[in-house]
């Protein structure tokens, strides 16, 4: 009641106010009545109502970047959007229509259907070069086993350009040639994996090549396309192993054929393998090029395990050169580059005993076995975190909505502009299943 009194108030008093300015005119209701949709979406609308009045069902991808049931977009580039729906029909078979505008009327110009549990990730990569996208979409069959699908959508044909066995698929120009090939990540075998970059010759028929993941992959985490040293692209995928590792493979495409960068030979293991599971590849130092994160254990104070991080950028002839080497507080979601040779005996403790402030203790294990602290980054909550972050000799790094991140200089280790210009804030970059 007392958010309508306040409504109720608030058009009294705009009334008012149009009526002493001389503006208002007509009803107060059309000032307050909520946008109509177009005619030409409520017609939209009927059409995938009379296919829900026949017994279908929306069915959303669940993956991906597009998810929503009902997608409007440019198919054909012709400066209009159509509209894609993804159904389950009452025969059981999913269902993608796709809806076209002609005059001020959208009509049905094509239907496909498919057959599985549910629609995966649906992308859009021009496949047969013929200046339009093809639509790719993935279905789950059955536990462990999809199938990619590419249809042509030139004249509204849905003519099937191939299909493959698949677990996830990513899109991007891997060969530099100007057109993204599609990127299949498959399942061949207990814990095997392959990677194929698909592309169609003149005649419309697949090309593939292939290269082996990391053997012992019990799931796939992330797969996108990425760029490496000397701005050359690679498919980066992030993969969960059996014995609970991460592993890091990167593959790129050199003379004419499919290269896994980190697959050790003798091992048929990516050399960018740990056990630290909290940190994904990224481009740690802003340059354009993804890093792949090696994590090093440090000595043990008590309490939890900690690690730096030694972060090595590939070539596409699979040098690794060393980035930057950072501490990654995952819990409290920040991290801090470490100046040169901090890393060399570089220890972590970290202590929650007062409420509302968690400290985190940068220090050196020396020759003689004494810890010597150099830098303490505090993460403070409560209502009164602004004022704890500048007690003693403390100052604020940065602030958030929560949360206010401080440091403490300890026995002179470094200069106050050097460790705030260090301070970072970690974001998601990545979702799971891509970039």
């Amino acid at each position: 009641m007392h958010r309508i009194s306040k409504l109720s108030a608030l058009v009294l008093v705009l009334a008012a106010l149009l009526t002493l300015s001389g503006c208002y005119s007509g009803n107060i209701d059309q000032y307050f009545s909520l946008p109509k949709p177009s005619e030409e979406y409520q017609q939209l609308q009927q059409l995938i109502d009379r296919e829900i009045a026949g017994g279908s069902g929306y069915a959303a991808p669940t993956r991906g970047s597009y998810r929503q049931s009902v997608q409007l977009m440019d198919l054909d580039d012709d400066g209009t959007a159509e509209a894609l729906a993804f159904l389950r029909g009452a025969d059981s078979l999913l269902k993608i229509n796709v809806y076209a505008l002609s005059g001020s009327e959208y009509r049905q110009v094509l239907s496909l259907t498919e057959k599985g549990r549910s629609i995966g990730r649906v992308d859009f990569v021009d496949m047969d070069r013929d200046g339009r996208r093809d639509l790719v979409i993935t279905c789950q069959i059955s536990t462990g086993l999809g199938i990619l699908s590419v249809y042509s959508l030139q004249n509204w044909s849905g003519e099937l350009l191939m299909s493959t066995d698949c677990t996830e698929f990513v899109s991007g120009d891997l060969d530099r040639d100007g057109w993204d090939e599609l990127l299949v990540l498959r399942d061949v075998g207990p814990d095997s994996y392959m990677a194929d970059m698909y592309t169609l010759d003149g005649n419309r028929e697949p090309r593939a090549s292939t290269a082996a993941l990391s053997g012992g992959i019990s799931e796939l985490r992330r797969a996108g396309v990425v760029r490496i040293g000397g701005d050359q692209p690679a498919l980066l995928v992030e993969s969960a192993m059996t014995g609970g590792d991460l592993v890091t493979d990167l593959v790129v495409y050199r003379e004419g054929a499919l290269v896994n960068l980190t697959l050790n030979r003798s091992t048929a293991v990516s050399e960018a393998r740990r056990s630290y599971d909290q940190i994904y590849s990224q481009d740690i130092d802003g340059d354009g090029a993804t890093e792949v994160p090696y994590p090093q254990q440090l000595y043990n104070q008590g309490g939890e395990t900690q690690w730096s991080i030694a972060w090595y950028r590939y070539d596409l002839s699979g040098r690794a050169m060393l980035a930057k080497t950072t501490y990654h507080c995952a819990l409290d979601g920040w991290y801090w580059e470490l100046p040169a040779g901090w890393d060399v005996g570089l220890t972590v403790r970290r202590d929650e005993s007062i409420p509302g402030e968690r400290a985190v203790t940068l220090s050196r294990l020396r020759a003689d076995g004494m810890i010597q602290d150099l830098l303490r980054v505090y993460a403070i909550t409560g209502e009164n975190r602004g004022e704890r972050a500048r007690l003693d000799n403390r100052f604020v790094l940065e602030e958030s909505a929560s949360t206010v991140f401080a440091a403490e200089i300890l026995g002179n280790s470094i200069e106050r502009d050097g460790v705030a210009s260090r301070f970072h804030i970690i974001y998601n970059e990545w979702t799971t299943g891509s970039v």
